[in-house]
C-alpha cells in the first residue's frame, strides 16, 4: 500500500492532451488523477493493449487484458521487492475494484508487471478481471507505481469494460474456472486446471528466436497438487527436413520437460508461470503444444496451443537447435557450447578491422556480400546515416548492420587496428585483438554505434584478463568455473540487447588473444575445466567474484538487495583477515585473495574451492 508515501489528492486537473495521445479510438473524457510523483526517473507511456475497448466480459467470467507501457525513465522497472511495479484504483483512490482476478495483489492493486523491463523496452500489465454479476458498461481506472517508492509519471490508464449475460448455449463449468479453459474434462482424471492467462495468440519469429510466454492456472478441482510443471509436444518435421525440430531450450528440465515445481497449491489457488521456448530452426508452419503436469499425472488437453510461424531458416552461424534425449538432457547440460557477445567499444568515427588469421565473410544483416581474404584491412563507419564497409574488393552501404564472421575457423583472430586499450597492471600491452565475429551496429536503447565481439564462450574465458599467471593451479580452474558460470548465467539474463556483457569489469575484464599469450597457464586452467559451470537446484547461477574482503564475504541480499539468492550468503574469509586485508571490491562470492591462499595453504582443488564460497551448489559440465 502506498498510503505513507502519497497525500490524498484534493484537487482534479484534466489532461485531455495526454490522453487522447493514448487513447485515439475513445474520447477524453476521464481524468487523470493527480498524483505525486517522488522519482520522475520512473516515467512511462502507454503503448497498447490487448483488446479495444469496450472490453466485453459475460457475468462472472474471467478475461485476461495487456496493458503495455514503454519505460521512458531512467530506472528499471522490477517485478519483487522494493519498488516492484504493479497498478493501483483510482477515482477514487484505494476503491475495491469489482473486477478484482485471481491474481490480484488486493482489491485495489494489480499483479506485478509481467517481467522486469529495462529503460527504452515495453513492460507489460497482465491483467485478469473477473466480471462482476450485473450487466451494464464500466469504466476502471488505474495508475502504475513502484512500491513503497513512488506514483509513476505518465503511468494512468483506463478500461472501459461491458459485461453482458451469460450465453444460453454456454455449458455449464466449475464456479471457480468461469471464462477460461477447462484443462481436463475427463471424469477419469483426478486433477482440473483452469487455464485464464496467455499472453501470446500466436508467435511469428525467425529460425532459434527465443520466446517468453506468461500463463497462469487455477487449480479448479478437488484435490490439492504439490507438484505441477509444463511438458510439450515435439513438432512434426517439415517434408524436407530429415529429422524432427525441437522448441526445447537449454534452460529447460530435459528436452520435453520445461519445469517441475513442488509446492501446494489448493483448490480456487493460482499459480502464474512465465517460461521460454524457441522457435524452430527451418522456415514454415508449426503448432506448439504445452500440456499441464499435475502430481506425476499429465492432464489430457493441452495448456496451451500456439502457432508458431517461422519466417526464416536460423542463421548459419547459431548454434544447434536440436536438444539431447529427455533422459540425458538436464538443467545444466547443454547440447553444444554456448556462444558469447561482448559489447567492446564504440568508435567515434571509424573502425579498422584486420583479418588476421582467416577469409572473413561480409554480411549486411544476415545477407552474405562478400568475402574480406585474409591479412586485408576493411573499414567500418556510418556514412550519410548508412552502414559502411570498404575493404578488398568490397563497398558497402547498407541500412542493415555489418557482421564480420570467419569463414573457416570460428577461433580466427581479428585485430581492430586503430583501437588502443591498455592496462596498465598487465604490462605494455595493446588488448586489440580478438576471436570469432564482430558485428558493427547501433544499440537497441541508445543509439551509440558499438563493436560487438560474437565468439565461443570458451575463447571467451581464455581471453579473460582478471588474474595472475603465477597463481595456484587449483585457483586458476576455480576462477575459470566461476568466470565461465558468470558468464553463462548473463547471457541467459539478457542485460543489454545487442550484445550481453561489456568487456570492462562492470561484468568481466576481458582482453582477448594478447591476455591468452600473456597468461598461458589461466588458458591451461581454462582448457582443464571446460564446459564446468556452477549449479544450484539443477540450474547455472550467476557466481560473482572479487579482490579481497574485511574477514567475510557478503551475501547477495546485503549488498544488492532483490530476492534471496542461497548459493550467495556470507562465509568466513580467514586468509583475508588474517592478512590485515581491508576490502577490496563489492565482497560477494568468491573471494579471490582468500581462495588463491587456501589452494596453496589447504591443497584445496578447484570444485572444494567453489563449493566453499558458493553455498550448496555443484560443478557440473555442461557441455562437451
Amino acid at each position: 500500500m502506498l498510503y505513507l508515501l502519497f497525500w490524498r489528492r484534493v484537487n482534479f486537473f484534466f489532461f485531455s492532451t495526454l490522453l487522447l495521445s493514448f487513447f485515439v479510438i475513445t474520447p477524453a473524457a476521464a481524468k487523470d488523477p493527480e498524483l505525486t510523483i517522488r522519482h520522475e526517473s520512473m516515467a512511462a507511456k502507454y503503448a497498447g493493449q490487448s483488446a479495444a475497448d469496450p472490453i466485453e466480459i459475460e457475468v462472472g467470467q474471467l478475461k485476461n487484458v495487456i496493458v503495455k507501457f514503454k519505460n521512458v525513465g531512467t530506472e528499471t522497472w522490477t517485478t519483487e521487492g522494493r519498488g516492484f511495479v504493479s497498478a493501483y484504483t483510482v477515482e477514487p483512490r484505494d476503491r475495491l475494484s469489482i473486477f478484482r482476478g485471481p491474481d490480484w495483489l488486493s482489491g485495489d492493486q494489480t499483479a506485478p508487471i509481467a517481467r522486469v523491463t529495462k529503460p527504452g523496452q515495453i513492460g507489460e500489465l497482465v491483467l485478469t478481471l473477473k466480471a462482476p454479476e450485473k450487466v451494464g458498461t464500466y469504466t476502471e481506472e488505474f495508475h502504475l507505481a513502484a512500491e513503497n517508492y513512488t506514483w509513476v509519471k505518465g503511468g494512468y490508464f483506463f478500461l472501459k469494460i461491458k459485461v453482458l449475460s451469460s450465453s444460453s448455449s454456454t455449458p455449464p463449468i466449475h464456479p471457480l474456472s468461469k471464462g477460461g479453459d477447462i484443462l481436463s474434462k475427463s471424469s477419469t482424471i483426478a486433477h482440473k486446471a483452469n487455464k485464464f492467462i496467455q499472453n501470446k495468440k500466436s508467435v511469428t519469429a525467425v529460425g532459434g528466436e527465443r520466446v517468453e510466454l506468461i500463463v497462469g492456472f487455477q487449480n479448479v478441482g478437488q484435490t490439492t497438487w504439490t507438484r505441477y510443471g509444463l511438458a510439450a509436444n515435439q513438432p512434426t518435421a517439415l517434408a524436407s527436413a530429415a529429422t524432427p525440430l525441437s522448441f526445447a531450450d537449454e534452460l529447460w528440465h530435459t528436452g520435453s520437460v520445461i519445469f517441475e515445481k513442488e509446492g501446494q497449491i489448493d483448490p480456487g489457488e493460482v499459480v502464474r508461470e512465465n517460461f521460454i521456448f524457441r522457435a524452430p530452426g527451418r522456415k514454415g508452419l508449426y503448432t506448439a503444444q504445452f500440456h499441464l503436469q499435475i502430481n506425476g499425472e499429465q492432464l489430457e488437453e493441452p495448456v496451451i496451443e500456439l502457432p508458431v510461424t517461422v519466417t526464416e531458416d536460423a542463421p548459419f552461424y547459431a548454434d544447434a537447435l536440436e536438444t539431447q534425449p529427455a533422459s540425458t538432457l538436464l538443467a545444466y547440460r547443454l547440447s553444444a557450447e554456448p556462444r558469447i557477445r561482448v559489447g567492446l567499444w564504440r568508435p567515434p568515427e571509424f573502425a579498422q578491422f584486420r583479418s588476421d588469421e582467416d577469409d572473413y565473410l561480409v554480411f549486411t544483416g544476415e545477407t552474405q556480400r562478400g568475402v574480406l581474404p585474409r591479412g586485408r584491412f576493411g573499414i567500418l563507419k556510418i556514412q550519410d546515416g548508412q552502414y559502411s564497409f570498404k575493404g578488398g574488393d568490397l563497398d558497402i552501404l547498407s541500412a542493415d548492420y555489418i557482421r564480420l564472421a570467419p569463414a573457416n575457423n570460428p577461433h580466427a583472430a581479428f585485430t581492430l587496428w586503430n583501437y588502443e586499450r591498455w592496462v596498465k597492471w598487465k604490462g605494455p600491452n595493446n588488448f586489440n585483438q580478438y576471436r570469432g565475429a564482430l558485428e558493427y551496429r547501433r544499440g537497441e536503447v541508445k543509439e551509440d554505434v558499438w563493436i560487438v565481439n560474437d565468439l565461443l564462450l570458451e575463447d571467451y574465458v581464455k581471453g579473460i584478463g582478471e588474474n595472475a599467471n603465477s597463481s595456484p593451479t587449483e585457483y586458476l580452474k576455480s576462477q575459470t568455473v566461476a568466470q565461465r558460470s558468470y558468464a553463462y548465467a548473463t547471457v541467459v539474463a539478457n542485460k543489454y540487447g545487442i550484445f550481453d556483457v561489456v568487456a570492462t569489469t562492470g561484468d568481466q575484464l576481458y582482453l582477448g588473444v594478447e591476455a591468452e599469450r600473456i597468461t598461458p597457464n589461466f588458458v591451461a586452467a581454462a582448457q582443464a575445466t571446460r564446459g564446468q559451470m556452477v549449479a544450484y537446484e539443477g540450474s547455472i547461477v550467476i557466481t560473482p567474484y572479487f579482490g579481497n574482503s574485511d574477514c567475510r564475504t557478503r551475501a547477495w541480499t546485503e549488498k544488492w538487495g532483490g530476492a534471496v539468492k542461497p548459493w550467495l550468503v556470507s562465509v568466513k574469509t580467514n586468509y583475508d583477515c588474517a592478512r590485515g586485508r581491508r576490502k577490496n571490491g563489492h565482497g560477494v562470492g568468491m573471494s579471490q585473495l582468500d581462495a588463491s591462499a587456501r589452494a596453496k595453504e589447504e591443497g584445496l582443488d578447484h570444485v572444494a574451492l567453489v563449493k566453499y564460497y558458493y553455498t550448496g551448489v555443484e560443478v557440473e559440465r555442461a557441455y562437451e
